[in-house]
């Protein structure tokens, strides 16, 4: 089962019962006002900042804060977020009782444009493994490095679209099926894809209406 919830995250959070949910997985704004500047179209939505990127840390604080209460004991949290704001995040994450077991880099074989000439290309993101108490991993134990391809082309339909692939994998590591996943943030949906081929329980917010029919895994722009 998917429940698809249009709404505050927050708010929504804050409604819900402690210690209800198995797991959050979830890519929050980054705080950096992110667009992109290499686009042929001007218009195109990539363009435009994403909406509540910028002056967000109340926001992920709150987000941290009942992230720890709704979660059950000896859980995981799997966050997403970038170099520029990991200091913030993790320590945020800490301060709230979570324990920090890594710090996964997601190597995405791609790396973003940027300042093409005074800074290298960024060909990785971070994924923060945070345990309420101690969530055994499933499975072999692997490094702190993973490598997935960077959604690309026609498949790409939001700014910071993490693939399939990569969801499926933190989902087969860090939950079982039949499990309550938390997705606050919703973007393209593939957590949501990844959970439904997983067998997992998905409740996600924070939909953006323009994406949200790429949330089924028809992950196809017109």
């Amino acid at each position: 089962m998917i429940d698809i919830i249009n709404g505050d995250s927050i708010e929504i959070m804050r409604e819900m019962e402690s210690g209800s949910v198995d797991s959050i997985v979830t890519d929050p704004p980054y705080m950096q006002n992110y667009k992109t500047n290499y686009r042929k179209n001007r218009n195109d939505d990539f363009c435009s900042p994403i909406k509540n990127d910028i002056n967000s840390e109340k926001m992920i604080v709150s987000f941290i804060n009942e992230s720890y209460r709704i979660l059950k004991d000896n859980t995981a949290m799997l966050c997403f977020c970038n170099t520029n704001k990991i200091d913030f995040f993790k320590q945020e994450i800490e301060r709230t009782g979570f324990k920090v077991k890594n710090i996964i880099v997601w190597e995405k074989n791609n790396h973003t444009a940027g300042d093409l000439k005074a800074a290298l290309g960024h060909a990785y993101e971070f994924i923060i493994l945070a345990n309420k108490g101690r969530k055994p991993i499933n499975g072999k134990r692997d490094t702190d490095i993973v490598r997935f391809n960077r959604v690309v082309g026609n498949e790409h339909v939001h700014q910071n679209q993490k693939p399939v692939k990569l969801m499926s994998y933190l989902l087969e590591k860090w939950t079982n099926p039949g499990d309550l996943v938390l997705d606050p943030f919703m973007g393209s949906g593939s957590t949501g894809v990844a959970a439904k081929m997983g067998g997992a329980q998905l409740y996600r917010n924070r939909v953006r209406k323009k994406v949200l029919r790429y949330g089924t895994g028809k992950n196809k722009r017109n």
